[in-house]
């Protein structure tokens, strides 16, 4: 069994800043957080070039999706190949390589802009060549995070990851928009090529120069993916975590993919308040962290995450009847709150059930589940709005998500932290609602015998 996979958020996050002594793991966390700011002004400043030239269109909101169906979609094309490449490539050269590709794709966006030939279609364009990039870079990007510090701490390593780049999301959008008000568009995506040189400088500094892993055996292509599958499909936890990150990105996909279609025609905004909205959920995530810090002891990942999928559905559903800013902005600071809740621990338990070996195949299904399941539901979404406005269009996904992840909440998967399945006897309806939520059974002062027998039925096998 895995160390640390049945510790809980609180031990793997509650003193997180003593990561930070890892001179490595601080340099790349802030070169990344540079970066990552980088990446979420462009990423506002492309919504916007497409929103704003749009105005009026019928397929306005078609357009917006498409847009971020090209950025996430060379996920479903490339992730399997990308966590092959990951376990067999020296992960140094391989990051350096991509973030200066990056770099130059970013320069060309910008140099498109400054010369008015950044139309809805080449902002498209660029954001598809992009998304090809970070398809390759994903598996190995979070690869590279337990080469930077002891294994007991890559919990709180991993957390403070995500810190990083929601720290980048509230400050990106916030960026874009002051960018866009005085310099324009250009000058938002002139930023995100300067913020790659910050990172490529940590990579070199920080990122050891190790071959790449060791192989038991040497095989194809083809091997090592049917190999990563069969290792994701053939672990309980693994295979849960696939199938929720699967189905909660492609039905939240249009809570982000629709925001500035809001910003715009729901809450008659401009770019300032479409930067607010995303820096909302951005400081929802950071208040997350903080609120995954706070989370008890005995409580598991396996009850934690479909609860706040639950809740991240029921906080969308309220955001799809707001009519005012200052409301909209509350809801979207919440919802950024459950996001992290339900995808952070997702990531954690997905590297604690991989090996050394293997953790590039086995992040490259999850990023495959989740970022492709992304571009699916923009598309999908994008589609709907040919027939239904886009609030309806978040009522529809949002409350199918709310009904599959309760029946997620109810049917649990402890092998999620490496635990057995566990006995508790003939439970009520509401008795069941109350254990899914507070996760009563795993408290240290619950009764000893169901331990008992549950050691004794093993034993016995």
């Amino acid at each position: 069994m895995p160390d640390g996979l049945n510790t809980s958020s609180r031990s793997a996050i509650g003193r997180p800043l003593g990561v930070f002594r890892h001179r490595p793991f601080l340099i790349f966390w802030i070169g990344a957080c540079i970066s990552n700011t980088g990446n979420w002004t462009e990423n506002a400043a492309q919504s916007w070039a497409v929103t704003s030239q749009t105005i009026g269109n019928p397929h306005q909101g078609l357009l917006v999706e498409i847009l971020q169906f090209a950025d996430f979609c060379p996920v479903l094309l490339l992730a399997l190949l990308a966590g092959v490449i990951s376990d067999r490539v020296n992960r140094k050269v391989w990051l350096i390589t991509l973030q200066a590709l990056a770099c130059a794709l970013g320069a060309g966006l910008a140099v498109s802009a400054f010369l008015g030939r950044a139309t809805p279609w080449v902002v498209i364009t660029f954001t598809f060549l992009e998304g090809i990039i970070w398809a390759l870079n994903g598996p190995v990007f979070l690869s590279v995070v337990p080469s930077l510090v002891p294994r007991a701490e890559l919990s709180p390593a991993l957390a403070l990851n995500s810190v990083q780049f929601n720290m980048a999301r509230l400050c990106g959008p916030m960026l874009a928009a002051a960018l866009i008000g005085t310099i324009g568009i250009a000058g938002a995506f002139t930023f995100n090529a300067c913020t790659f040189l910050p990172l490529l400088i940590a990579l070199l500094l920080a990122i050891p120069n190790a071959p790449a892993p060791s192989r038991s055996k040497s095989g194809s292509i083809y091997d090592d993916i049917r190999e990563g599958l069969k290792f994701v499909w053939t672990s309980p936890g693994t295979r849960r975590l696939t199938i929720m990150g699967m189905v909660f990105m492609f039905l939240a996909a249009p809570l982000q993919g629709l925001l500035p279609v809001f910003a715009q025609s729901v809450l008659k905004g401009g770019p300032g308040l479409f930067g607010l909205m995303l820096s909302a959920i951005g400081l929802g995530s950071i208040l997350g962290a903080y609120l995954l810090s706070c989370i008890p002891a005995y409580y598991p990942r396996h009850h934690l995450i479909p609860l706040a999928m639950c809740v991240f559905a029921a906080i969308g559903l309220l955001f799809s009847l707001s009519t005012t800013p200052a409301l909209s902005l509350i809801i979207l600071v919440a919802s950024g709150c459950f996001w992290l809740l339900s995808l952070n621990p997702s990531n954690t338990a997905n590297q604690l059930l991989a090996t050394d070996a293997n953790r590039g195949r086995v992040l490259s299904v999850m990023l495959l589940a989740q970022q492709g399941g992304m571009p699916l539901g923009h598309l999908f979404a994008g589609f709907l709005t040919r027939y239904m406005s886009p609030p309806w269009v978040l009522r529809l996904m949002l409350g199918a998500l709310l009904v599959v992840m309760v029946a997620f909440l109810f049917v649990r998967e402890p092998a999620i932290d490496a635990m057995p399945h566990r006995k508790l006897g003939k439970l009520t309806f509401w008795g069941n609602f109350w254990e899914a939520i507070t996760a009563h059974s795993h408290r240290p002062a619950y009764p000893a015998e169901i331990g008992v027998s549950h050691e004794r039925e093993r034993t016995s096998v």
